[in-house]
């Protein structure tokens, strides 16, 4: 990769908004995410047409880890979502209508120019702080604030090709987990996907104190094999916490307890990808009412 050439092709569509995106989108994945860690400040108009990365901090608070190390697990999740759509839906992401589902602070939302217009991408997240991130970056997408217990999603009238939530349901309620998947299917097509991350089983062996100390690990590897769905949530304080009930923590679910407990969808398909071995991708598919 030269990233000069890449700057030059870009620049030279800068005049126009339509135009530069889809040049981006002819773009591997990878140069896309190398884009966003370097664009030089004597390519000004490329720059104020792509979003600046969070904070270095910021990244490692929220995802463990920062820059490239971090860059890399997300393109490897998003080719990895891109193989399990093709895969389970015989469909492709490219200028289709995606629902990043607890965006955060959008890294993997600036992934998506990659296959559809920034028209397309939508993002939300039940915390104000995540949305401000994004914006102060500079993302160009449809952004909304979401609840933590949804109902439906803030997105009206919105139908979704496919919907994607990356460790969300590694940290939800099983109350919280069940509204999310019911709000979702109100806005997904037919014919679409919801891909969500579940923690298997071995998660709980090596689940970091320090992340969550009210873990106790027999009781969660007991609760998994038992009931399918294991959490222990946060302490208190924690901003997810609706009527003084805690609704994020963290998770594990098994695709028996989707199965028995999730009646609006159907699980197709699982796909794992090795840069982040405790989150499994679960592709379901909404059944028809």
């Amino acid at each position: 990769m030269d990233r000069l050439d890449v700057y030059k092709s870009l620049a030279s569509h800068s005049n126009n908004k339509e135009s530069f995106f889809l040049q981006l989108r002819s773009l591997p994945i990878d140069v896309i995410g190398d884009l966003m860690l370097n664009i030089p400040e004597n390519f000004p108009e490329v720059r104020s047409l792509l979003p600046t990365m969070a904070p270095d901090q910021i990244q490692k608070n929220w995802n463990g880890s920062s820059g490239y190390d971090l860059l890399l697990q997300s393109c490897a999740f998003m080719r990895t979502l891109e193989c399990g759509i093709n895969r389970y839906s015989g469909r492709s992401l490219d200028n289709t209508k995606v629902l990043d589902f607890g965006c955060g602070w959008g890294r993997l939302l600036r992934l998506l120019y990659k296959f559809t217009a920034p028209e397309n991408i939508y993002g939300c997240d039940p915390w104000d702080k995540s949305l401000e991130i994004c914006r102060e970056s500079g993302i160009t997408a449809n952004l909304a604030l979401s609840d933590y217990l949804p109902e439906t999603l803030p997105f009206p009238g919105v139908t979704f090709d496919f919907i994607y939530s990356y460790s969300v349901f590694t940290h939800l309620s099983e109350r919280a987990a069940l509204a999310a998947v019911t709000a979702c299917r109100k806005h997904i097509a037919d014919d679409g996907l919801l891909v969500i991350t579940v923690r298997p089983r071995s998660y709980w062996e090596v689940h970091p104190s320090s992340q969550n100390d009210k873990v106790v690990k027999s009781v969660m590897l007991s609760d998994h094999d038992t009931k399918g769905f294991a959490f222990t949530p946060h302490g208190e304080g924690s901003p997810a916490t609706v009527n003084g009930e805690i609704t994020y923590g963290d998770t594990s679910i098994t695709l028996a307890y989707i199965t028995e407990n999730w009646h609006e969808w159907e699980v197709v398909g699982t796909e794992h990808f090795l840069q982040d071995q405790y989150q499994r991708l679960v592709f379901l598919k909404p059944k028809l009412r």
